[in-house]
């Protein structure tokens, strides 16, 4: 369906705003965010510092911790999603606590399901695994040992899954040496191996009887994780309760989880969370936009923040059928994305409390000063320059624009609608006539993890990582060589393709200058239209201590973090017999 414009009113009083240098000539000495209200966010930078304190320890056991989320089904073989992985564990995990506080600056891997890993060449890698790790002690598992052969099946078993193919894409055949260990033949030679499977989007490890039991996985919920899934209400929520044999242990030795148990409840809309947590019934939850985090602070002033500059999750942009016209020709590509005020979308979106956005994460680049998130380090095709737009539509054969189907939808975490709209005001100002259509939020997720096709453009986030790597960020995501459920629209450039093949088969010497020759070569094309990317918001109760980092925050891709969280005795007394207590 067709959907209105921004009233007159609005769109006048923001398109009037002087296009600002802010974002494009930051110094030092400038405040970390241009528009938001300078008093704001200095209170903000004050009271919570970009790298937390770490907690008081030691920890104290026990209490029951609630937080939102979305789980259509608890089983891995259906749909993915980072709760899962309170479960079900996978071979590695970003470690995220706050009791290290390196990992705020660095990533840095944990060992959970194995001890460690050596290339033999780059096509082959050894993983060495922990001995003495117990699935849950239920039926038909019975707390047996996982051994090398588990780790074989699931990767097997999920190769298949859409929600899994980025890894899978990267191994070829795996094979069990002995017990303890597993042998990865690579479909492609890759030299940083290990970086590409910690966590969320590498599958999880399930035993073979729980999935051929009646009912499957969704029947039978056994993996190695932290928790156990006592209760699963479809549509309400979930109760976990903790795993008396988990293996992992803290720093000082002491056993995880410390929380009895996980009550999940699965929200339908950011209002009905925040209702929830302002009556102590959700404890930690991640908040959308700047105006959510202010009005939560003036009614639960004694909340705590976790307040971190995006890597690149969560960004604003638009992907083209690039195999149609007129989007295979790059002049229309630059076009577009001149046409679009950063500044604009950045106040309109988040009361300018953003960072600029470019190919992939700045950091990937080398970029590693928020100060050069800058437009210089992007370049023309990201700046506002309707004229120049203008005159290479007509270049390209299009001096009176041509007609553009924008698709988009709701969805929690984004304010899609308001971003459409200022897109198609701005391409109307160059000459594009602009067709909103709202679709279905789950018709608007098949188009955009690739599993349908998206008619001519589609408003969304780019494709992401599970972390820090540049093979799942950028390697997997543009290399022609991978189909639309990895390489969404698709990009097929020989070019680039020779650059991330030359990328991926260096030791690691020339790969800092192969990434930024890569990212020069995407600003160049602009096979994705990107804008801007706001900071993450996470809100706690005050007597909640949970961990997280700029790369894998909790709740989100490192859910997993609960098994880590604790409760001081200020926390609600509750009850975990069922869920609805």
């Amino acid at each position: 369906m067709k959907t209105a414009l921004l009233p007159l009113v609005t769109v006048l009083s923001i398109l009037a705003l002087a296009p600002s240098p802010a974002l494009a000539q930051e110094k030092p000495g400038d405040a970390p965010f241009a528009y938001a209200a300078p008093a704001f966010i200095k209170e903000l930078d004050t009271r919570f510092p970009a790298q937390p304190p770490v907690p008081p320890s030691p920890p104290r056991y026990g209490g029951v911790l609630h937080f939102p989320a979305v789980v259509r089904a608890f089983d891995p073989t259906v749909g993915y999603r980072p709760e899962l992985a309170l479960v079900w564990d996978t071979l590695t995990e970003w470690e995220a606590t706050w009791y290290y506080p390196d990992v705020q600056r660095t990533p840095v891997i944990r060992k959970t399901l194995v001890t460690d890993w050596r290339m033999q060449n780059p096509s082959t890698w050894i993983f060495k695994l922990r001995q003495g790790v117990k699935f849950h002690n239920r039926p038909p598992v019975n707390g047996r040992e996982m051994v090398a052969e588990d780790v074989k099946y699931s990767y097997e078993l999920l190769k298949d899954k859409a929600q899994y193919s980025t890894r899978a894409a990267l191994v070829k055949h795996i094979t069990v040496i002995d017990r303890y260990t597993v042998r990865f033949d690579l479909a492609m030679p890759d030299p940083k191996f290990h970086l590409n499977i910690v966590d969320s989007l590498s599958p999880v490890i399930v035993p073979r009887e729980a999935v051929e039991a009646p009912g499957g996985l969704a029947e039978n919920p056994i993996g190695t994780g932290a928790f156990m899934l006592k209760e699963f209400s479809p549509g309400d929520g979930a109760l976990l309760v903790k795993n008396p044999d988990y293996y992992l242990k803290d720093k000082d030795g002491r056993s995880l989880p410390y929380v009895d148990a996980v009550r999940l409840y699965f929200t339908k809309d950011a209002a009905t969370e925040t209702a929830l947590f302002r009556s102590k019934q959700i404890d930690v939850m991640r908040v959308s936009t700047l105006d959510q985090t202010y009005a939560l602070m003036k009614t639960v002033p004694d909340l705590a923040l976790y307040r971190v500059s995006s890597f690149g999750w969560g960004d604003y942009g638009i992907s083209m059928a690039l195999d149609k016209a007129p989007f295979n020709d790059v002049r229309v590509r630059q076009a577009l994305s001149m046409a679009i005020n950063r500044d604009i979308v950045a106040e309109v979106i988040n009361k300018g409390d953003a960072a600029l956005y470019g190919p992939f994460p700045w950091g990937l680049a080398g970029y590693t000063k928020r100060t050069d998130y800058s437009y210089a380090n992007l370049g023309p095709n990201y700046q506002y320059n309707p004229k120049e737009a203008k005159r290479l539509l007509a270049e390209a054969g299009y001096s009176n624009g041509f007609d553009l189907e924008l698709e988009w939808a709701e969805f929690q975490g984004w304010t899609y609608g308001e971003f459409v709209q200022l897109a198609a005001r701005f391409f109307q100002d160059v000459g594009i006539r602009v067709k909103l259509k709202q679709l279905e939020t789950s018709t608007w997720l098949a188009k955009n993890t690739g599993i349908q096709p998206f008619n001519s453009a589609l408003a969304t986030f780019s494709p992401i990582g599970a972390g820090p790597s540049f093979m799942d960020w950028v390697y997997l995501r543009y290399h022609g060589s991978f189909p639309k459920t990895i390489n969404r629209e698709p990009v097929q450039d020989p070019k680039l393709d020779d650059l991330l093949t030359s990328w991926r088969t260096d030791p690691g010497d020339k790969r800092p200058q192969l990434q930024r020759a890569i990212w020069d070569h995407l600003r160049k094309h602009v096979y994705r239209i990107t804008t801007i990317v706001p900071p993450h918001y996470r809100v706690s109760q005050s007597y909640v201590h949970a961990g997280g980092n700029p790369y894998c925050w909790f709740p989100g891709y490192c859910s997993y973090e609960a098994k880590t969280a604790w409760l001081t005795d200020k926390a609600p007394s509750r009850k975990f017999d069922k869920f609805a207590q």
